[in-house]
């Protein structure tokens, strides 16, 4: 489509101008565009919801083309929005490349909208966005610090609330520090419990012999030796695994690994782990001198591996005044951490009748004081985010000083965190206000950063997120 415009011609009437005569100026139509301004307004939209690349695909089917690099000019020059002080204010950060950078993304909460998005996430750069936007009220946000700060000095009079979701998430994280520190002991009282409800107990039972290594490592050096003995009578590798019932890719890494086969794990090989046995038999205490005594017999690797296999030689005797790490790994199973969390984070009323449950809650907490008492702290913890009212606020108050007092040390630090934070944390268990409309908020932001691929920039991204 062509459009005509017949305009009338205008002579100046200064001797000094450069322009002799001009046209004169229609405002319904731009002087050098090359489309309509509703035609723009739909590729940027288009652009802006599917991403440059796509919307460019999509433009052409409905006859309307622009190239990628069109409409990211295009979608580059829109004017951003103007957005007024929000009351409400939720912070959260979001990856920017994750691990390495983070920036910051700011929503008001009463009108459900992005209202900025900060490059860094910092002190400053919050505290500079802020001092920009003066009287906000109320600001929900996570529990790090920078953002503690930027809030009480750009904005000293505002309300500042701690997002729950982080607390509960730190209350589970204080629950399972404390079950890896006490693990013998909860492994003994798991074990009464089980054996007074007749349930069944992964560990073994002290009666069993002791073993120098675990029964499933026993049975695959079998298969490991039945497997080269079928090699070298000639046997094709697929035959050998349909008869010894080991997986194909197992058979042939074990035939080309040689002589490590199952023991292979890093460098450790089988004479290593043989030493490392015969030392701890001999009495051994200490796994770092094991490892410098290695070292010298060509050992490359690290103290790990050695740990590992000292943590499982003490286990098996039984032996708890040895030295082990003093941070076991989760998948270690003397303590299943994910179960016994749930079970002392969860209230009893809500435990299911699988396995028992509310029954192994209240032996455990019958058969340790300890259990009892921390039990109960947990508990009172999680119930002030449950329901939130404004009594909350002397009930936690009392139970800062009930925990500050507890003889679990995890209890105590919990306590003194919460102390340092009370005001945002008070605010938290007496106002409705809560962080997860931010977090859903950055949830849309991931979504909106992958659908431009590698062509967006920053100033883009942010544009798309205020726009879309």
């Amino acid at each position: 489509m062509q459009v005509e415009l017949k305009v009338r011609r205008l002579r100046c009437a200064n001797p000094g101008c450069a322009a002799r005569t001009f046209s004169e100026a229609c405002a319904d139509f731009p002087r050098h565009a090359q489309r309509s301004a509703r035609l723009q307004e739909r590729q940027v939209a288009l652009g802006f919801s599917v991403g440059a690349e796509a919307g460019s695909v999509l433009l052409d089917r409905f006859h309307m083309s622009a190239s990628p690099d069109t409409l990211l000019r295009t979608m580059k020059r829109q004017p951003l929005p103007q957005h007024p002080t929000p009351r409400v204010l939720g912070v959260d950060d979001w990856a920017i490349r994750k691990g390495v950078r983070y920036g910051t993304i700011l929503v008001d909460l009463e009108r459900h909208q992005v209202v900025d998005v900060i490059k860094e996430r910092s002190a400053d750069a919050l505290r500079d966005w802020l001092s920009v936007y003066p009287g906000i009220e109320i600001i929900t946000r996570d529990r790090a610090s920078d953002y503690s700060r930027a809030g009480t000095r750009a904005a000293p009079r505002a309300l500042q609330l701690a997002d729950r979701w982080h607390l509960l998430c730190n209350l589970s994280g204080v629950v399972q520090e404390w079950l890896l520190r006490e693990r013998q002991h909860w492994m003994t009282v798991v074990a009464q419990v089980k054996a007074q409800l007749h349930l069944p107990n992964p560990e073994a039972s002290p009666s069993s012999p002791p073993a120098t290594m675990p029964i499933s490592q026993k049975k695959r050096r079998e298969q490991y030796r039945e497997v080269l003995l079928l090699d070298q009578q000639g046997l094709p590798s697929r035959q050998v695994a349909r008869q010894t019932g080991v997986k194909y890719a197992t058979v042939r890494w074990w035939l080309k690994g040689g002589e490590g086969g199952p023991d292979r794990r890093g460098p450790l090989t089988v004479e290593h782990r043989d030493y490392v046995e015969k030392r701890w038999h001999q009495g051994g205490h200490s796994a770092a001198g094991v490892h410098r005594e290695l070292l010298s017999l060509g050992y490359t690797g690290s103290i790990d591996p050695i740990r590992w296999m000292w943590y499982h030689l003490d286990l098996e005797q039984g032996l708890q005044e040895r030295s082990v790490p003093a941070r076991p790994r989760a998948r270690r199973k003397d303590v299943n951490l994910t179960a016994l969390t749930r079970l002392l984070t969860t209230p009893r009323d809500d435990l299911t009748d699988a396995d028992r449950r509310p029954a192994v809650c209240a032996g455990l907490c019958e058969h340790s004081p300890l259990v009892s008492q921390g039990y109960a702290l947990i508990q009172q913890f999680r119930q002030l985010f449950v329901q939130v009212k404004e009594e909350n606020g002397p009930h936690l108050r009392a139970w800062l000083e009930t925990a500050g007092a507890a003889t679990i040390l995890e209890i105590r630090q919990l306590a003194a965190s919460v102390q340092r934070d009370l005001g945002a944390i008070s605010a938290a268990v007496t106002l409705s206000w809560s962080n997860a409309q931010t977090e859903g908020q950055v949830t849309k932001l991931k979504l909106v950063k992958r659908r431009h691929y590698g062509r967006a920039s920053f100033e883009l991204l942010r544009r798309s997120v205020l726009l879309a």
